[in-house]
C-alpha cells in the first residue's frame, strides 16, 4: 500500500540530473526539525547494480554486494576516474568518496552481512533493513525521525525504490536544461560529459530520459508520491507558491530555520542563473534558445511527466524578459 501524501513523510528521497537542485533541496528539507539529510549521495540504493536494480532483477547480489563492499563503502577520485584502492589516499591525491565517510566500519560490514545472509529468503525486506541499517543511525544521532536522501539517480531508479519503501515520497528537482547543462561543463568529471551548452543540453535530456524510465516503471499509485519541483522557481520566479507546494507535499509546515535558509541561501545569484549565456555572442545565445526550445517540444511530445514544471518555467521566463524590455 503507498503511503498517504497527505501525512508528514517518513522517507525523502530527492533526485534528478545532477547540477539542477538536489544538493540545495535536501539542505533546505535538513533545516526542518523532522528531516535529516544525508551528507552525501550514497549511491548504493540507486545507482546501477544498486538495491533498486537488484529488486527489478537488472542485477544479481554477488554483483551488488561486491560493488557495495568496494565502490560504494570506499572510492577516491583521480581525474576521470574513480579507484577503489586507498593507495591514492596514502598518496595525498584525489577526492575521497563512499559510505566509509559517514558509516562505522563495523556497522557497515555487518549490515552487509546481514543481508547477505537473508536476502534469499525475502529480497524487499533485506533491501529495506540493509538501507536503514546503514543511513537510519545518522537521523537518530541528529534526533530526527526522517531521513532524506539526495542521490541523484533515485527518480531513475523510482520503479526498483517504490517496491523497496513504500512510505518514501520522491521530489524530482528539475531546472533550465541550458543552465543543468552548463554547469555540468563547469564541473566536467568524465569523458561522456558535456564540452560545451549545446552537448550540455543533450546530456541533460538523456538524464531526464533515465528519470522518465523509472517513473514510467511505477506503479500508478506509487506516482502519486511523486513530485517535480523546478529550482527555478524556487530561486528566481515564483518563490513563495514552489517553497509552499514543496511543504504540502512533504506534509510539513513552514519553519523558521527551514524559512531563513531558504531566504538568505536560494536565490538566483547563488544558482548561477543564466550562467549559460557567458562568453556566447547574441547570435550564439539565439541558437542555444533554439535547442533549448526544440528539446523542449520532444520532451512534449514524448508525454515526460517533468515537462509541464519545465515549460512553464521556460514560459514564465520568456513573458517576464518581455515585460523588462
Amino acid at each position: 500500500m503507498s503511503a498517504s501524501t497527505e501525512s508528514p513523510a517518513d522517507l525523502v528521497f530527492v533526485g534528478g540530473t545532477g547540477r539542477s537542485g538536489t544538493h540545495i533541496v535536501s539542505y533546505l528539507l535538513d533545516r526542518h526539525s523532522r528531516f535529516h539529510g544525508v551528507p552525501i549521495e550514497c549511491r548504493f540504493h540507486c545507482n546501477p547494480k544498486g538495491l533498486a536494480d537488484l529488486v527489478q532483477g537488472r542485477t544479481d547480489p554477488d554483483d551488488f554486494l561486491r560493488k557495495l563492499r568496494g565502490y560504494w563503502w570506499h572510492r577516491v577520485r583521480i581525474g576521470e576516474r574513480a579507484y577503489v584502492k586507498a593507495r591514492w589516499r596514502a598518496l595525498g591525491r584525489g577526492r575521497v568518496r563512499g559510505l566509509h565517510t559517514i558509516v562505522d566500519r563495523e556497522a557497515f560490514a555487518a549490515a552487509a552481512d546481514r543481508f547477505e545472509r537473508t536476502h534469499g529468503d525475502d529480497l524487499l525486506a533485506a533491501s529495506r533493513t540493509l538501507f536503514y541499517d546503514l543511513l537510519g543511525p545518522l537521523a537518530e544521532r541528529a534526533g530526527k525521525p526522517v531521513l532524506v536522501e539526495m542521490s541523484c539517480f533515485t527518480i531513475a531508479a523510482a520503479d526498483g525504490l517504490a517496491r523497496i519503501f513504500p512510505e518514501a515520497r520522491f521530489v524530482h528537482s528539475v531546472r533550465d536544461g541550458r543552465d543543468s547543462g552548463s554547469s555540468k561543463v563547469s564541473l566536467r568529471q568524465k569523458p561522456h560529459h558535456p564540452i560545451d551548452v549545446s552537448s550540455g543540453i543533450e546530456f541533460w535530456a538523456d538524464r531526464l530520459r533515465q528519470a522518465e524510465r523509472g517513473v514510467r516503471g511505477m506503479e500508478a499509485a506509487d506516482r502519486e508520491r511523486l513530485r517535480v519541483i523546478s529550482l527555478d522557481e524556487l530561486v528566481w520566479s515564483d518563490r513563495d507558491r514552489a517553497y509552499a507546494e514543496l511543504c504540502e507535499f512533504l506534509g510539513v509546515a513552514d519553519e523558521p530555520a527551514m524559512r531563513a535558509f531558504f531566504d538568505a541561501e536560494m536565490s538566483a545569484d547563488a544558482a548561477h542563473r543564466e550562467r549559460w549565456r557567458k562568453g556566447l555572442t547574441d547570435a550564439e545565445q539565439a541558437e542555444i534558445v533554439r535547442l533549448y526550445e526544440a528539446a523542449l517540444e520532444r520532451l512534449e511530445g514524448e508525454d515526460y511527466h517533468c515537462a509541464p514544471v519545465l515549460r512553464r518555467s521556460y514560459e514564465r521566463e520568456r513573458a517576464m524578459a518581455a515585460h523588462e524590455a
